[in-house]
């Protein structure tokens, strides 16, 4: 979950950005020797404007972050989908650790969200903890202490015009939750008993489920939020995002 992070990671970046900039990037030079120190602190900076937004420089509001038809992946006989999908907490977010190699051009962050709520509308289809489950319907997760790991590897190559430009190329995403609960509304067609008894199994076994979900989950995080990343640094040329 915490892998939808790139945003605001992405945005990071960006704070090592020339003076024509708007304030809220703070630049970090990309000679400077303590350039984790910087982007972690430019990170805590731009708390108040992720939590709003900024359109003019695609930068999507955290609160809530929108995830549309964002959880989309098959594998290990189940298929699960995710549309209108709404995250609340993601703006009361903490850096834990950042590690820039720019000769590398390789990025590893580590963020903690204290809470997650998610709401949207799910469809599911296969096995989970041994059990065969279907349905689709409201779903409401709590998630708490989570930890998303991000690591991309980036570019920079001339366009057209002979202008370097920073592009996010790989980019991978681990999540740990500590704990939490899911409610998975009208399943098996709203048959309330066998729904409820489905649900229990889910809570009761929660890690269990977790370790089932989350690979799919964070593939399909990690291909999203990189186009999303890649949406915001695309605006700037590579020298503008890391000055001398």
């Amino acid at each position: 979950m915490s892998g939808f992070k790139i945003i605001f990671l992405a945005v990071l970046i960006s704070c090592a950005s020339a003076i024509d900039l708007p304030e809220f990037l703070r630049v970090c030079n990309r000679n400077d020797p303590n350039m984790n120190a910087c982007i972690k602190d430019s990170a805590e900076h731009l708390k108040p404007y992720l939590i709003t937004g900024v359109p003019e420089y695609n930068i999507p509001s955290l609160e809530p972050l929108l995830l549309n038809d964002l959880v989309a992946a098959e594998g290990h006989g189940i298929r699960i989908t995710g549309k209108d999908v709404k995250a609340y907490g993601a703006g009361n977010y903490f850096v834990k650790e950042i590690n820039v190699d720019m000769a590398a051009l390789e990025f590893n962050v580590d963020i903690l969200l204290p809470h997650l709520y998610v709401e949207g509308i799910y469809e599911i289809d296969g096995k989970v903890l041994l059990l065969p489950i279907t349905g689709s319907g409201r779903m409401i997760g709590n998630f708490t202490d989570c930890i998303g790991s991000v690591k991309f590897l980036a570019s920079a190559k001339p366009d057209a015009q002979g202008v370097k430009q920073f592009n996010i190329d790989e980019f991978n995403l681990k999540v740990t939750v500590g704990n939490g609960n899911l409610q998975l509304d009208n399943l098996f067609g709203g048959d309330k008993t066998i729904g409820d008894v489905v649900n229990q199994a889910i809570n009761a076994n929660f890690a269990i489920f977790l370790r089932e979900i989350l690979p799919l989950v964070e593939k399909s995080l990690a291909l999203a939020f990189r186009d999303i990343g890649n949406g915001i640094v695309n605006s700037f040329t590579f020298d503008q995002l890391f000055p001398m």
